[in-house]
């Protein structure tokens, strides 16, 4: 072009155009490519140690937490992602820090921790007794308040979107972390007695920019925890994690929604999963119902593994309708998306029932299996491209005074739009059956060796009463095998909003009274079996008295039987 006229600035406008429009496509849609391509610019450059350096200093401001990348940060170009490798994030005086690296020197080389540092000096007065603080660190309140943690991570990996940036959604669309190390100590975190607990004001205040990564992957994560009040420290560890979905605002939601999690937690195996059941399991359990008589579904001999069966396999969700469990078209017919299954098996009663009110926790020894299923419901953004159209209609019709109905579409299925009180009456039905869909959640409990203790207080509770306290702690203590108890949560969705824990979302405190009104049915009803078994205790004594008194006036003769007054007159 230049060997024909001279440039123009029409020309280089164009070209400014045309490379802005170019760089700034390639940033939205591809910015982990975007990124990586800075990246490794600035590594062969010899600028790692500088950009890890500012990019850990930025990630302290934003987050609270100091983070070191202790080795470059280099682009994964084969799986699109940006690594970061030998990564540290701690919040804890440096006093701590220094006392915790130097007991993992110790225990990995086999030595054992001096004297003087194996005790927990805890003071009810100064939390932080025994804690030595530099003037930074005494100005710090989070500090002084929050948890401390030290962790060390081995490698992350992450991919990044602009969009989702401008979006309020977070700069990380995904993220994988293999290989975390730690402790958590919260040894130090106090609470007002004279100030009442509100799970509401508790929760997390959403702020645009909070992560919604939309697919988190942890593997090999192992850290010691350190409770406050003396409590024993415990190890808490994840096998394998995977979320579809993982929010700062629906933090806990999430968790309990999660794809898979297999871990540990105090040396007691937890997972959550999907439940699945073979079809031939269900082709077998036809035959409950079978109207054939001497046909029992149980026997072996009616099994034939060799059939044909289902193309699909397995069912995710449970069983059958007929059986009291939904399958997966079943629970989204009714507006479940699909059914989650926590399980952790054996744990310590003390980790579940700390501080809540009831028989729960007077518990102070013993162990539980528990198991729940989790029906998850259908959020908007899932909801069926139908229900979408329809509310869209009815947002539009909103400010257009129709003088009679409109039909959308023919046959089965129309889209029925009136005017005036149908439209209200019908956005009004469509809310309630918005509003219906619950978080269900039912849970399986199986006590073994629980030992109780009676209460100082009373609590005031609707379902107990003073009456009932001793035979209920009486109920707990005396049997080793509670028999397996069973009860039904159902929870609104926005109990889990901004929620990060069993208390701030209200769980623990339903959990705890189902599980308190089924020890007082199970004690009322021992009660009622004790007082009929006495009953039929006294009868059976009464007529085998009878009986004998019957046989012994016979062997003497003195009885006096139907022939004895045959023809008296008298009856």
């Amino acid at each position: 072009m230049r060997q024909i006229r001279p440039w123009t600035l029409n020309d280089a406008t164009a070209l400014f155009s045309w490379l802005f429009l170019g760089h700034t496509v390639w940033l939205l849609v591809g910015t982990t490519s975007f990124v990586s391509l800075i990246l490794w610019t600035a590594n062969s450059l010899q600028f790692q140690e500088w950009t890890a350096y500012r990019i850990g200093k930025y990630l302290t401001s934003a987050t609270g937490a100091t983070v070191v990348f202790e080795s470059a940060i280099v682009p994964n170009w084969k799986d699109g992602k940006i690594r970061f490798n030998n990564v540290r994030i701690y919040r804890m005086p440096q006093s701590e820090l220094e006392k915790f690296e130097r007991h993992a020197a110790l225990l990995s080389t086999g030595q054992t921790l001096p004297e003087e540092e194996k005790g927990v000096e805890e003071s009810e007065d100064d939390p932080l007794a025994g804690v030595e603080l530099d003037e930074e660190e005494r100005e710090n309140e989070v500090l002084k308040k929050w948890m401390w943690y030290n962790l060390m991570i081995d490698r992350v990996e992450v991919s990044l979107s602009l969009i989702r940036w401008l979006d309020g959604k977070g700069l990380v669309q995904s993220a994988d972390v293999q290989g975390v190390r730690g402790v958590v100590d919260r040894r130090h975190v106090r609470w007002d007695p004279d100030v009442p607990y509100d799970p509401v004001a508790a929760r997390h205040q959403y702020t645009p920019g909070d992560f919604e990564l939309e697919k988190l992957t942890v593997e090999d994560l192992l850290v010691t925890v350190y409770q406050p009040n003396g409590f024993r420290p415990y190890p808490v560890s994840i096998f394998h994690a995977q979320l579809d979905r993982f929010r700062k605002q629906w933090l806990f939601y999430d968790l309990l929604c999660a794809t898979t999690i297999t871990g540990a937690f105090d040396k007691c195996l937890f997972s959550v999963h999907s439940p699945q059941l073979e079809k031939s399991v269900l082709q077998q359990s036809w035959h409950i119902d079978s109207p054939k008589r001497g046909f029992r579904s149980h026997d072996i001999y009616h099994y034939y593994p060799f059939s044909k069966q289902d193309p699909n396999g397995v069912v995710i969700g449970g069983e059958t309708e007929r059986f009291g469990v939904l399958t997966d078209d079943d629970m989204k017919k009714q507006g479940y998306k699909r059914k989650s299954r926590l399980r952790i098996d054996g744990v310590k009663v003390d980790h579940l029932f700390r501080g809540l009110e009831g028989p729960p926790g007077w518990i102070t020894s013993g162990t539980v299996d528990v198991c729940a299923d989790i029906y998850i419901p259908q959020e908007a953004v899932e909801a069926d491209s139908t229900e979408l159209l329809r509310q869209l209609v009815y947002e539009l019709t909103d400010s257009i005074d129709l003088p009679q109905p409109v039909i959308l579409g023919a046959g089965k299925g129309e889209l029925v739009v009136g005017g005036g009180s149908q439209r209200e009456e019908k956005k009004k039905n469509d809310q309630e059956d918005m509003n219906s869909k619950k978080f269900v959640m039912d849970v399986d409990y199986r006590f073994k060796e629980t030992k109780a203790s009676v209460p100082l207080k009373t609590p005031e509770l609707s379902y107990l009463n003073s009456a009932m306290v001793r035979p209920v702690v009486g109920y707990i203590s005396r049997n080793k095998a509670i028999v397996p108890i069973k009860t039904r949560v159902v929870m609104d969705l926005s109990n889990f909003d901004g929620s990060w824990s069993l208390y701030d979302s209200t769980l623990a405190e339903r959990l705890g009274e189902k599980l308190g009104q089924a020890f007082v049915d199970l004690t009322l009803d021992q009660q009622e079996r004790n007082r009929r078994l006495k009953r039929i205790g006294f009868w059976s004594i009464k007529e085998m008295s009878r009986n004998l008194v019957y046989i012994h006036d016979m062997m003497r003769g003195t009885s006096r039987g139907f022939w004895s007054y045959l023809g008296t007159g008298s009856y």
